[in-house]
């Protein structure tokens, strides 16, 4: 059911871009988190656009690289070939694909974590993010953040993982997948503007799977993200399940 092998490959051949990615969302949130300059915008550029946009694009390559391109150039005919099931294939890539997003927010949330020690963040600055929070930036906060946000990559994951094992043709997952994406980053830029102001706007939120999460609720202690946050769980889960059992059944230009 699982391939270390093929597991290792897939750490050796993405594990690069997962460092970099996870080096600028992580050096993002520092910046964003100590920089006086920066602080008013925390909530409202970070958690609100770039824990968005800077996970996705890693969703968006490495969900291809994982099926769809190599059943596209013809490796996954010689992975196939190999005493391995399809079904222990697309679980062992699905295992790299949620761990190394794990990973990935869990460097973030301990970069977050010691930030916050030595600059500890005062909610009166989170301008239209926190509409009336009070008191300090909490680990408990900086945890549920993060571990939304997480929850929120992850539907996008299971998302573009269903496109990349319908599709034998590359081309085709990226295309449903990017548009996936790029309308829920679009949608979720105007909506933005909707919190200045702009009543109209506010409506793309329904658009937009950052939708899913709740930064209000966290910062003022309140249970709705956790819904929300389990909503975005069950999506991931349905495209990852979806994805799985749909490779294990199609025919393969092996």
């Amino acid at each position: 059911m699982f391939s270390l092998p093929l597991f290792k490959q897939s750490i050796k051949s993405n594990g690069v871009f997962l460092l970099v990615i996870t080096a600028i969302l992580t050096l993002l949130n520092v910046e964003f988190a100590i920089i006086n300059d920066t602080k008013p915008m925390l909530f409202v550029i970070f958690y609100g656009m770039m824990t968005l946009i800077v996970p996705s694009i890693y969703v968006l390559v490495t969900s291809n690289s994982l099926v769809s391109n190599q059943v596209d150039r013809g490796s996954m005919a010689y992975i196939l070939s190999n005493p391995v099931k399809r079904s222990a294939v697309v679980f062992t890539q699905a295992s790299y694909f949620v761990l190394s997003l794990a990973g990935m927010f869990l460097v973030n949330t301990l970069a977050a974590l010691g930030a916050n020690s030595q600059s500890e963040y005062n909610l009166s600055m989170a301008q239209q993010a926190a509409h009336g929070a009070t008191g300090y930036l909490t680990t408990e906060m900086i945890i549920q953040l993060n571990f939304s946000c997480f929850a929120v990559t992850l539907a996008l994951a299971g998302i573009t993982f269903m496109f990349s094992s319908i599709f034998n043709l590359s081309k085709y997952a990226m295309a449903f997948s990017g548009t996936v994406i790029g309308v829920s980053i679009l949608a979720k830029i105007m909506s933005l503007f909707g919190t200045m102001g702009i009543k109209a706007m506010s409506n793309f939120k329904y658009l937009t799977f950052g939708s899913l999460f709740d930064v209000s609720s966290i910062l003022q202690g309140k249970n709705d993200w956790v819904v929300l946050t389990i909503v975005a769980l069950l999506i991931s889960f349905v495209g990852f399940v979806i994805g799985s059992v749909w490779f294990a059944k199609k025919d393969l230009p092996l």
